[in-house]
């Protein structure tokens, strides 16, 4: 082990204080972090960041852009390209200069990175982006998805083998680690918001009708806050605003939003029996008021066994979970299992 450590082969990452054993706490150890750097391209519905960063974590350039609207997918993928290019200059990175680079799009992507939302139409990130300049490994995956994991490689997920990470913001979806990869399914796993919630509710832009998004998701919250605010076009600058000042109507909202949530997870988490619940997104970071109603309901909805021990709490790395997903994934630090075969996806050159 002496030998192993001195030739950074292995690293210390802590000591096991547990108390199991007598004597001094055991050295806990890890395989050496890779050297290099990653290029990682989170984009939303109302912002874009690109990050450069080690396989720590350690974001060594970073930009950064946000709209108050949603932007069409043309301008997202604009934005995403000039936001490369920028913190690509800013890092020095030159012809293969980054070990991979992954990006994260708010849409379910088949096993063959292909994003499927209406939204997209047959737009492709990857040529828009023009990534093949830094790499020949480049991914595009879901947003939630990277979300779980930068949480596994970076944030609270870390001390999980098995949870759930739900982003809660423009749209609502959850990205799924379990063993420590992402499980993706056929490639559309953990998109819980087009379950529908409401029989007769207003239609979704999936085509259904009462679809989770169309009641918890941040646009949908301010639709239903805004007729007690007459005169004033709210926006999401102004939900949280009125959470944080503690109004009431609000923070009641944000509990029964968490309450529909939480009955959407109820099924996963009978099912998945995760170690937690890890809640992120822009919604998401408003906290308790979230968070209790999804306690609410999961205490109500789930079978009580699945919520034996079952932490929920909100997400590490707020909203840099995703960017660093898609370096975790970069580096192989996380990987992301569909159903061919039970193989990893491959990068896509």
């Amino acid at each position: 082990m002496t030998e192993l450590l001195a030739a950074g082969a292995i690293r210390e990452v802590g000591k096991d204080a547990s108390g199991a054993r007598k004597g001094r706490p055991s050295q806990l150890l890890a395989p050496a972090l890779p050297g290099g750097r990653a290029l990682s391209v989170d984009i939303g519905h109302t912002h874009v960041r690109a990050i450069v960063a080690d396989a720590s974590g350690h974001v060594v350039h970073e930009r950064v852009v946000a709209f108050e609207e949603r932007l069409r997918a043309e301008r997202a993928l604009a934005e995403a390209a000039r936001l490369v290019t920028d913190v690509a200059a800013a890092a020095k990175v030159e012809a293969d200069g980054v070990i991979g680079a992954v990006v994260g799009v708010p849409s379910p992507v088949d096993l063959a990175g292909r994003p499927v939302a209406p939204w997209f139409g047959d737009l492709d990130p990857l040529e828009a982006l023009r990534l093949d300049a830094y790499t020949d490994r480049v991914r595009v995956l879901n947003d939630a998805d990277l979300g779980a994991a930068g949480e596994a490689a970076f944030g609270a997920g870390s001390r999980f083998g098995t949870f759930v990470y739900v982003k809660i913001s423009h749209g609502i979806g959850a990205g799924l680690i379990v063993g420590g990869r992402i499980y993706r399914g056929r490639g559309y796993a953990g998109n819980i918001g087009h379950i529908r919630m409401v029989d007769d509710g207003d239609v979704c832009i999936c085509g259904n009708r009462g679809c989770l998004e169309t009641v918890a998701s941040s646009a949908a919250l301010i639709k239903v806050l805004q007729p007690a605010h007459p005169g004033v076009s709210l926006g999401f600058a102004d939900l949280v605003r009125l959470a944080n000042a503690g109004d009431r109507g609000t923070r009641a909202l944000l509990v029964d939003a968490g309450r529909t949530i939480g009955r959407a997870l109820s099924t996963l988490v009978t099912a998945m029996n995760p170690d937690a619940i890890l809640v992120g997104g822009a919604v998401g970071a408003l906290g308790e008021p979230v968070l209790r109603g999804i306690r609410e309901a999961l205490d109500r909805y789930t079978h009580p066994a699945a919520l034996h021990d079952l932490v929920v709490t909100g997400a590490g790395r707020g909203a840099h979970a995703e960017a660093l997903g898609g370096i975790a994934v970069a580096f192989g630090l996380v990987e992301d299992f569909g159903s061919a075969g039970g193989r990893p996806s491959p990068f896509m050159s």
